[in-house]
């Protein structure tokens, strides 16, 4: 849909929050919670504590 509507449209549909819980649509995405279902405070906290989990490993093999 990204290739095809015009900027604005994905705009308005990324900052989009159709569940009312406060979390624009771009966000639930990259947090994983529902983008569908209202989601309480704490569940929006945990999924924003899980993403900034690292856990760094000996073995770091980035291609940059």
């Amino acid at each position: 849909m990204a290739q095809v509507a015009p900027a604005h449209i994905m705009t308005k549909i990324l900052f989009s929050d159709n569940d009312g819980d406060g979390v624009p649509l771009y966000e639930e995405l990259k947090l994983g919670t529902k983008a569908t279902e209202f989601d309480t405070s704490f569940e929006i906290t945990a999924a924003r504590q899980r993403q900034y989990q690292f856990s760094p490993t000996r073995n770091c093999d980035m291609e940059l």
